[in-house]
């Protein structure tokens, strides 16, 4: 009987540690769960933001190439009306 009682007291004190163990993986597992998840949401945010930024800029870029198309072409009908003038002179 003491032997069994012995055994008993053994097993519940392996199992409480066990369980303890189990509990702090548990709340560890929860830690970096929580931890990626802060960091993907931080990810996520970013990745919009740079997708707004080159968004942007792709729009700058249109802008400037239809501002560089207008003067070249001012600058066509300028060499034109300079070389209509020369040869009126």
């Amino acid at each position: 009987m003491k032997r069994t009682n012995k055994q008993l007291v053994n097993d519940k004190e392996r199992l409480n540690r066990q369980r303890n163990e189990a509990i702090a993986d548990k709340n560890l597992t929860k830690t970096g769960v929580n931890a990626l998840t802060r960091e993907i949401e931080y990810l996520r945010k970013q990745t919009e933001n740079e997708n707004a930024n080159i968004i942007s800029l792709i729009r700058d870029r249109d802008m400037m190439k239809k501002n560089i198309q207008k003067a070249e072409d001012t600058n066509a009908e300028n060499k034109n009306e300079i070389a209509k003038q020369q040869n009126e002179i």
